[in-house]
């Protein structure tokens, strides 16, 4: 077993997301940032300078080749995404991978196959899971004085980003995720289309989503592409308690049997990097846990077969889209 600075990582694409949000928090997760890789020479220069990294690369198999890695760190279009995962996962690398993990779900599986026929990490970027309001959310719900959830409401208004033209697959697989964790594995899905005229664009960019899990759980997905006014609000209720996470910044528990409501605010974990914008949003700690599943000193969580289940999910929901 290695400690977090000890795994040796190289990072793939240097993209506005990969330079302003995840390389500053792989530097604040401690590991060994060897080489940085992007088909622009001068942009991967830039970014080893920054971040403190070794050597540049344009290519991806010589980085694996020459720099002895442990993990590769994969930012991205999901055809990137995909193929540097599957570059990886043949040369024996562990892989985390922003979401979505592949360009469909098939793909995912694939590469979930291959890293647990390698018996190697692969994760993928879903830091919902990892944000500290909604890891507290399912300790609450899964408590004793919650009560068994029946009910969810979930607003997930992500805001402009460059490049997300698949909106569901870029964006919407994040808050899908988030229902599996909380609620459990959904059965049924019923699409509501935005009217015509009311930007919704091509493809489902804005929609409403009614959704039943498994164990009977009913809820609704509200999610609109690019919005000007980025929003999100999770809901969680039972007969007894309702929990609300607003913005991965506040979460209040209100019950039947009392009229106080109890609050949990960002501000709350005091000065550190614990209240840190990274660790709050959730990229700080999934990159941690990922860091200590490489090392073996964690059980690996966001996995690519979750990455490939949500990413399914995103696939139901279009084609529920298209006949409508």
């Amino acid at each position: 077993m290695v400690a977090a600075e000890q795994v040796r990582v190289g990072f793939i694409g240097c993209g506005t997301h990969a330079t302003e949000v995840l390389l500053p928090a792989v530097q604040q997760a401690g590991m060994d940032l060897a080489a940085i890789c992007d088909l622009d020479k001068r942009r991967a220069q830039r970014a080893i300078r920054r971040f403190g990294a070794f050597r540049a690369y344009q290519d991806l198999q010589t980085m694996i080749a020459e720099m002895d890695l442990d993990a590769a760190l994969v930012c991205g279009p999901p055809e990137l995404h995909a193929e540097a995962a599957h570059v990886a996962l043949e040369h024996g690398v562990h892989v985390w991978t922003e979401a979505p993990p592949a360009p469909t779900a098939a793909e995912a599986e694939r590469l979930a196959e291959l890293a647990g026929a390698k018996g190697l990490v692969a994760q993928v970027g879903l830091m919902l899971r990892f944000a500290p309001a909604y890891r507290r959310l399912r300790e609450i719900i899964a408590g004793d004085g919650f009560g068994v959830p029946i009910a969810f409401e979930i607003v997930y208004w992500p805001p402009a980003l460059p490049g997300h033209d698949d909106a569901l697959r870029y964006d919407a697989v994040h808050a899908l995720d988030l229902v599996a964790m909380l609620v459990g594995e959904v059965r049924d899905v019923a699409v509501v289309p935005a009217p015509a005229g009311m930007g919704a664009g091509a493809g489902p960019r804005r929609i409403a989503v009614a959704l039943r899990t498994e164990s009977g759980t009913t809820g609704t997905l509200s999610f609109m592409a690019a919005a000007a006014c980025p929003r999100e609000l999770v809901t969680v209720a039972s007969a007894t308690s309702v929990a609300t996470v607003e913005d991965r910044a506040t979460l209040s528990v209100r019950r039947a049997d009392s009229d106080e409501m109890t609050l949990w605010r960002a501000g709350a974990l005091g000065p550190g990097p614990e209240a840190g914008t990274a660790h709050l949003r959730g990229y700080l700690p999934e990159l941690v846990h990922f860091a200590a599943a490489v090392s073996g000193a964690a059980e690996p969580v966001a996995t690519m077969e979750g990455g490939a289940a949500a990413l399914r999910l995103a696939e139901r929901i279009e084609a529920a889209y298209l006949e409508v």
